[in-house]
């Protein structure tokens, strides 16, 4: 094993991992709940889903994160909480990468109305990196 596949693998490494991936989580669950309505628009606004699902999207999707959040910040089945946030990142940076494709000039919706960034080089590299905290926050920590 190399030296940088132990740090990430440690057990620090990890748990400070899954607590800022499950902080974000957080924060953009809450912020999303608070304002449903301008969220399921800004999913329309991606015209990546059906228009008929979009309102249940908007409804559920906040609270997967929060339970992801929950489970990472509070330590409880924080493995699964990451294996879940890799897949909530990957979704979302597949969205933002298709939108930029596409070269639509949207708000990304990441914060709800709380943060208004738009969909772009910047937004995908940040959900990349985002993507990446969460897949070391969902190893395996290995002692030293």
């Amino acid at each position: 094993m190399n030296a940088l596949s132990r740090f990430l693998s440690a057990p620090g490494t990890v748990r400070v991992c899954q607590v800022v991936i499950g902080l974000v989580l957080a924060f953009a669950g809450l912020a999303k709940i608070g304002d449903l309505q301008s969220f399921a628009s800004q999913i329309h606004n991606f015209r990546m889903v059906p228009i008929s699902l979009e309102n249940l999207i908007a409804m559920t999707l906040p609270w997967v994160e929060l339970v992801a959040a929950l489970a990472l910040i509070l330590g409880i089945h924080s493995r699964a909480g990451a294996i879940l946030a890799v897949g909530l990142m990957a979704l979302f940076t597949i969205a933002v990468g298709a939108a930029l494709a596409r070269g639509l000039d949207i708000e990304c919706g990441c914060f709800g109305t709380a943060d208004a960034s738009r969909v772009g080089k910047v937004k995908l590299l940040q959900n990349i990196v985002m993507t990446a905290v969460a897949a070391v926050a969902a190893l395996r920590p290995v002692p030293r």
